[in-house]
């Protein structure tokens, strides 16, 4: 290691870069109600959360959420505008990774499920919302809640 952290070879003169994940997520709401996905695993399972997910090798960020939406509610994304990017603190999966929340507008049906993934889907009040797991998440939706302008 060198005094940066960074894990560096002497012999090759190679020095490794940790990488930090991403992953995006869609804020879909109609009136004053909010698309949000219950977590069927860990960490944070039988909680509630926007539509996401992580961002794949070669994957832009918007493509991620379009392809999210479609994977986990079964809907097509028509509109797409960055929100927020915040570094999310609580996922020991990814430490430190950064969440693009994307504003979306939707068409299609909600399908079933990919019980894998998600026990549940739901259009919640943006004024009685179930229990939020991520603290990211948590943040997006106190800030809808407080600026519906967001909307």
């Amino acid at each position: 290691m060198d005094g940066t952290g960074f894990k560096h070879c002497q012999n090759c003169d190679w020095t490794c870069y940790p990488h930090v994940g991403t992953a995006s997520c869609g804020v879909v709401i109609k009136g004053n109600k909010v698309l949000l996905v219950k977590r069927a695993r860990e960490p944070y399972k039988n909680t509630w959360m926007f539509p996401s997910g992580f961002v794949s090798y070669g994957e832009h960020p918007e493509d991620t959420i379009i392809r999210e939406m479609r994977e986990e509610t079964g809907l097509e994304v028509k509109v797409i505008k960055l929100l927020s990017v915040e570094q999310v603190d609580d996922d020991p999966r990814s430490m430190g990774h950064f969440g693009f929340f994307y504003k979306v507008k939707v068409k299609g049906k909600l399908k079933p499920v990919d019980e894998e993934e998600n026990s549940d889907i739901g259009w919640f009040d943006l004024n009685k919302l179930p229990r939020i797991g991520w603290h990211g998440h948590q943040k997006m939706l106190r800030g809808l809640t407080r600026n519906l302008d967001l909307c």
